[in-house]
């Protein structure tokens, strides 16, 4: 994977990271399970698979559905949720995106947020609610093209016992 493009995942990572820790210290994140560990997996990977369906263009997966837990940095919460990512290597048209993708979380009941670096060399929208702790789109103006990640809800397992029954 070129340098540029490992910047890029690199940055969109910690806007998740920062976007799970803020809803969390807000007390907004959901750290309880409400669903089976098969149906956050398959919600989330529905949900990004909508999203870059609508946007158009070659997505590729680049991570997951990948397993983790819902404890956060305070240690609190039980078990575990499905985080997947995907990218595509074009860069769209990101404010028409921007606007497909609030149209299309917001009438699946997700409150959407637009963001923004500095300068606008990146830009996006993240979303949550029914479906997703968290979801994002994000484009860069440095290379590398645009990317769609998401993290399920909470649901009920333990992370240790489900990977060693390879349950990822």
């Amino acid at each position: 994977m070129p340098i540029l493009i490992k910047h890029i995942v690199s940055v969109v990572t910690v806007l998740m990271i920062i976007g799970g820790v803020a809803g969390c210290a807000g007390g907004s994140m959901q750290t309880h399970p409400t669903q089976k560990p098969e149906d956050a997996k398959r919600g989330i990977v529905e949900l990004v698979d909508a999203a870059t369906e609508a946007l158009g263009g070659e997505w590729d997966v680049i991570d997951g559905p990948r397993l983790g837990t819902c404890v956060n940095e305070r240690g609190e919460g039980e078990g575990v949720d499905y985080a997947y990512m995907k990218r595509r290597t074009e860069r769209g048209d990101a404010e028409r995106d921007i606007i497909t993708l609030e149209r299309l979380w917001s009438a699946r009941g997700l409150e959407t947020k637009r963001f923004s670096s500095g300068r606008g060399a990146l830009i996006g929208i993240s979303a949550r609610g029914e479906g997703a702790s968290s979801i994002g789109y994000s484009s860069s103006d440095l290379g590398g093209g645009d990317t769609v990640s998401g993290t399920s809800p909470c649901a009920a397992g333990d992370l240790v016992e489900m990977r060693e029954r390879g349950e990822e």
